[in-house]
Order: C-alpha cells, then structure tokens, then sequence
C-alpha cells in the first residue's frame, strides 16, 4: 500500500513538474528577456476542445500563461485556432469562453487572431458529409462573435478599427522598443457555398483599406513593424495551398510600406472586391521586423522580399509543439525563437533570423 502510494506521489509531482513549467527555462527566459528590445511568448493551434479532450488542455494552457508571467514578456500572441470547433455553436462557444478565462491570468497583454477552426465551419462541414445537413450558416460564428468572446474585457487595450471594432485587425504599439505588432485578420472574408464555403480566407477590402493607411502610418521614426495571423499571406509553401483571398495585396502593401513607395491595388475576387489606395513616401518610419503564422503545424520559415516569415507547430504536438519564446533586438535586426515543449528547454527548435 505504502508503495503504491509513494508510486503515486511520484506520478503526480512529475505531472505537476511538467505544467508548471521549467525554473531553469523561465528564469533564463527572464533574463534574455532583459536584454531584448522585444520579448514576447508566441503560440498557435491551440484547439481547445475537453468534450473529446482533442488538442491543449486547460493545464497546458495555463502553463503557458504561467511562464509567460514568469518570464516578464511584453505580451502573448496566439496565432489562431484557439479551439478545435468541431460541436454545436453553443458547445463551441462554451469552449472559447473558456479559452478566454485562462488567458485572463496573464500579467501582460495577449494578442489572439481567428483560426480557420475559430468559424466552427468543420461541425457544419461534418454533418454535410453525414449526410444529416447543409451548409447551415447559423451553426458558424462569425468573425465579430469570436472577438467579442475572445477579446472580451480586453478592448481598450488595442487600437482596432472604428469601424470594424470586432473586425479582428487590430495593433498595439510597444513604445520602450518602439514597435507596432499588428494582428491580422486571414479568415475575412464572405461564406459562399460551394460545395464548402468558396474561400477558404480571405482579407476585406475594409481590413486592407485600414492596413495601408492606419496601421502602417507613422509621423516618427525609428519604429518597426511585426505582422501576426493565422495563415501566412506572403508565399504558399508555407501559407496554404488554397491560399486566403487577396494575400498578394497584404504582401504588396507590406513591400510598398518597407519600399516607401506609392500606388494602389487593386481585386476581383466575387465577394472580396478591393480597391486601396497606399501612399509611404512621407512615413517617417519603415521597417518591417517579420511576420508570424501558425495554421500548418510545423515549424517553418521563409524570407519573402528580405522579411523573414516565421511558422510555428501546434501547442500540443509531442516533440515538435510547445512555445516560443521571442526576442527582438532592433539594433542587430535579429529574431530569435527559443522553444519550450513539455515545460522544458528544446534548444533543437531555437531558430535566428536577420531582417
């Protein structure tokens, strides 16, 4: 008895030992953080879903809230897919408000955007495949529902658009390091059926009108840029191969800022017709830092027109998920990762970049 008692104590201290995390991590995690211009935690994919205990748990998701207050970063950013949404809308709203309760624990801001399961599309498209439904619009959330839910006594502390306050593009500006992060919005666009819904993303007009002449306007030098959404916008190999609708002009207004140049883009896309307008000739800043993703579950990158474009793997995944954690130091003009998994160090994902 004694024995299988002690057997289980032990259990339970690793159990514990993995969800609360590394010291050793979170205190060299500290310490970098010190030294960086910019330190932030990054994950993505989280698909909370305890009916069938799919994707992260509460206790990872806690975990993770509890090593970025430990680490002391200037924010959290999840990049989509905050749950799985594979049950009824009010099941699945059920789940994100608790996303959002977990999250309250963080010291600093977190920084979400919608995923392409963050629309519950999948428990509509499953029940088209059972053959039991249709494409049943009042199962799917819409964009503005997420937000409210997901940024929900959170808003004042973002710039959104006056417009589209729920419209899921939004910025905060970290002044000490002098660097705008900006959330994007890849899952902006109309459902139109088609078999599926016609596009799999998108980027509106109005998200596109408010990029190029809001969120990339600035009367001061000496600021950078860092871009984050779900899926990448900047090249399909690590994008999507069903890339989201008008990608090609979030990337040409990104280039134009960096360029200081001027013009207007134009789309014909049914449903996501654009016409905007950009003009950086008079910014007083331009540089662009890099652009996070998640969406595919791996961990990938790429440098598009210099920049480089950083994916992340899925929270949960054994041996190749977990989190990063993000230093930026403007005067080197390096990024790096460093990789957590399990609550400890994997210094085989650590990546660096030059931009």
């Amino acid at each position: 008895m004694k024995k299988t008692f002690f057997a289980f104590l032990l259990l339970f201290a690793a159990a514990l030992a993995v969800f609360a995390g590394d010291p050793s991590f979170i205190e060299e995690g500290k310490e970098a953080a010190k030294k960086a211009d910019l330190a932030f935690l990054w994950a993505s994919d989280v698909h909370y879903q305890p009916q069938d205990n799919h994707g992260s748990s509460r206790e990872l998701i806690e975990s993770i809230v509890e090593a970025a207050n430990g680490m002391g970063v200037a924010f959290s950013a999840v990049t989509g897919d905050l749950v799985h949404g594979h049950y009824p809308r009010n099941i699945y709203l059920e789940n994100l408000s608790d996303v959002r309760s977990f999250l309250d624990g963080a010291l600093a801001p977190v920084l979400p955007v919608m995923g392409n399961h963050d629309d519950n599309r999948y428990f509509v498209y499953k029940r088209v495949e059972k053959g039991d439904g249709f494409l049943d619009m009042n199962e799917t959330v819409p964009k503005e529902d997420f937000y409210r839910t997901i940024l929900k006594g959170h808003e004042d502390e973002f710039v959104r658009d006056p417009k589209n306050p729920y419209g899921g593009w939004y910025y905060k500006d970290f002044t000490k390091a002098k660097v705008r992060v900006i959330m994007l919005n890849s899952i902006d666009m109309p459902y139109i059926p088609a078999g599926r819904f016609k596009y799999y993303g998108g980027y509106s007009e109005a998200q596109l009108q408010w990029l190029a002449n809001k969120a990339l306007k600035f009367s001061k030098k000496g600021w950078g840029v860092i871009v984050m959404c779900h899926i990448d916008y900047g090249s399909q190999t690590i994008g999507n191969w069903d890339m989201p609708q008008n990608s090609e002009i979030v990337e040409g207004i990104l280039e134009a800022f960096a360029k200081k140049e001027a013009g207007t883009f134009y789309s014909q896309v049914e449903g996501m017709e654009a016409k905007v307008k950009y003009n950086f000739r008079n910014n007083r800043s331009c540089e662009f830092i890099g652009s996070f993703a998640g969406h595919k579950h791996k961990n990938l990158s790429e440098y598009v027109n210099g920049t480089p474009h950083v994916l992340i793997s899925n929270v949960f995944r054994e041996g190749t998920g977990g989190f990063d954690l993000v230093l930026i130091d403007r005067k080197k003009r390096t990024v790096v990762t460093k990789r957590c998994i399990g609550g400890a160090a994997e210094p085989s994902l650590d990546r660096a970049f030059v931009y």
